[in-house]
C-alpha cells in the first residue's frame, strides 16, 4: 500500500508541477491569454450546453455571440479595475488609509498648519496630491526649525494604524510622502533628520510616548 501510495504521489506531483506549468506560460502570461482561455472554455460549456437542448443553428449563433460579447465586456472591465489598483498602489499619495476625510472644524494651528492649508490637507487625506506642499510650523523649544517628532505623532493619529511600527520599506515610503507633502517651518524636509528624529521618537518609553500624542488626540477629536 505504501508503494502504491508513494507512486501515486509522485504521479500527481508531476501532474501538478506541469500543469503549473502550462497555466504560466501558456495561460497566466498575460491578461490576453487568460482573456481568451475564459472565453474559449465559457463558450465550449455553453456550445455543449446548447447542443444537449437541441437549439438551432441559428439560435446557436446569436445566443453564444451574444454571451461571448457580455462576458467579454466583463472581463475587460474586471481586468481594468484590476489595473487602476496596481497602478494606485504605485501612487505615493494613495499608499496611506487615513482615519480621516477632512479636517474641517478643527482649528488647525493647534496642529501647525495655516488655514489657508485646510484644502491642501483634506486632498491629501482623500489620496489626493495637494496643490502645494503644506507648510508644518509647530517648533520644538528654543528652536527655529520645525519639530520632525511633533509631525510625526499628528501622523500617526491620522494614519489608519499609525507609524511608529513602520519596517524599513513602510518607513521609506513615508519619508519619501513627507518630503514630497511638507515643508517645515518654510524650509525643505532634511532625509538626514527624518530619519534621526523617527528614531528617537519611535524609541520614547510607552508613558512618553503616549503623554506626547495626548496634545495632538485632543485636538483631533
Amino acid at each position: 500500500m505504501d508503494k502504491i501510495i508513494q507512486f501515486t504521489g509522485k504521479l500527481l506531483y508531476r501532474f501538478d508541477i506541469i500543469l503549473r506549468r502550462i497555466l504560466y506560460s501558456g495561460i497566466q502570461r498575460n491578461n490576453t491569454s487568460m482573456i481568451l482561455f475564459i472565453l474559449f472554455f465559457c463558450t465550449l460549456i455553453v456550445l455543449i450546453g446548447f447542443w444537449i437542448f437541441e437549439f438551432s443553428l441559428s439560435k446557436i449563433i446569436i445566443l453564444t455571440s451574444s454571451i461571448i460579447l457580455a462576458m467579454f465586456l466583463l472581463l475587460l472591465f474586471i481586468g481594468s479595475l484590476g489595473e487602476v489598483k496596481r497602478l494606485k498602489r504605485k501612487e505615493l499619495f494613495y499608499y496611506f488609509q487615513f482615519t480621516r476625510i477632512n479636517l474641517n472644524g478643527i482649528f488647525l494651528n493647534d496642529l501647525g498648519f495655516s488655514e489657508n492649508d485646510r484644502e491642501n490637507l483634506n486632498l491629501v487625506l482623500n489620496n489626493l496630491q495637494p496643490k502645494q506642499k503644506i507648510d508644518f510650523r509647530l517648533v520644538s523649544d528654543n528652536r527655529i526649525a520645525a519639530d520632525y517628532k511633533k509631525l510625526f505623532r499628528i501622523l500617526h493619529l491620522l494614519i489608519d494604524g499609525g507609524i511608529r511600527d513602520s519596517k524599513k520599506e513602510q518607513k521609506e515610503i513615508l519619508f519619501k510622502f513627507i518630503e514630497s507633502t511638507f515643508t517645515l517651518n518654510g524650509s525643505e524636509v532634511n532625509r538626514a533628520g527624518l530619519n534621526s528624529r523617527f528614531s528617537e521618537w519611535v524609541n520614547e518609553s510607552e508613558t512618553e510616548f503616549e503623554n506626547n500624542l495626548q496634545l495632538f488626540s485632543k485636538v483631533l477629536q
